[in-house]
């Protein structure tokens, strides 16, 4: 990831119906905690809208919500007499969506990229070292990044920052999927991460291949 986003992981995974390659910053102390209660990844879009509308750490008296949440396993909210509080957190930053071009990049990549406009910086990476005009202007409309491999990767075009409306709930999920994927990839791999909180995320010293410092767009396309 040394090349358009140091220090972050990646993973191939489908996101919204489309394949591309999730770029992150893993939540060490939400994965340790998870892992302490034998959580794993929570894509529920019902159950992430509602958490996502509690403040997280504060009790609130509410029956209904106590009664939503009663039959969730531990480590998801706290109870107690004074009401329920949401313990639970996003278990990852999602900092771009690339999609991969193994050829010339199109304006179909583009509009995939800008599907995720709303929730994170998006980028495609062409295969092909030449670019369409007609592509470069559609990235540029839509503010996706466009990057191209010469075999290095060399960038065309920045990515705006995030920007359009939000579903309730959805971000979260993309972050649950995510990490979903990622749980995966590492036990696939059979890798125990070093995941010490006290260093940083990009200085685990066991990453499964293929999931933890691939560049962007490197992954082999299909």
């Amino acid at each position: 990831m040394d090349i358009l986003f140091p220090g972050r992981r990646v993973i191939r995974i489908e996101l919204d119906g489309r394949v591309v390659d999730a770029v992150f910053r893993l939540d060490v102390g939400e994965h340790e905690r998870r892992a302490r209660f034998d959580l794993g990844a929570m894509s529920y879009p019902r159950l992430l809208r509602r958490l996502e509308g509690m403040p997280a750490g504060v009790l609130v008296e509410d029956p209904v919500l106590a009664a939503e949440t009663n039959l969730l396993p531990d480590g998801v909210v706290a109870w107690s007499s004074s009401g329920v509080g949401r313990l639970v957190e996003p278990p990852l930053t999602l900092d771009a969506v690339v999609v991969p071009a193994l050829r010339t990049a199109q304006t179909r990549h583009i509009r995939v990229a800008e599907r995720f406009a709303p929730y994170t910086s998006r980028w495609v990476v062409s295969g092909d070292p030449r670019i369409d005009p007609a592509v470069f202007v559609a990235a540029s409309i839509h503010g996706v990044g466009l990057a191209v491999r010469r075999p290095e990767v060399d960038v065309v075009a920045e990515a705006a920052p995030p920007a359009g409306r939000t579903r309730p709930g959805h971000a979260w999920l993309l972050a649950e999927q995510v990490y979903g994927a990622w749980l995966a990839a590492v036990a696939r791999a059979g890798s125990a991460e070093s995941l010490d909180a006290g260093s940083s995320d990009a200085e685990s010293s066991e990453v499964a291949p293929g999931v933890g410092d691939t560049p962007a767009g490197l992954i082999p396309a299909t």
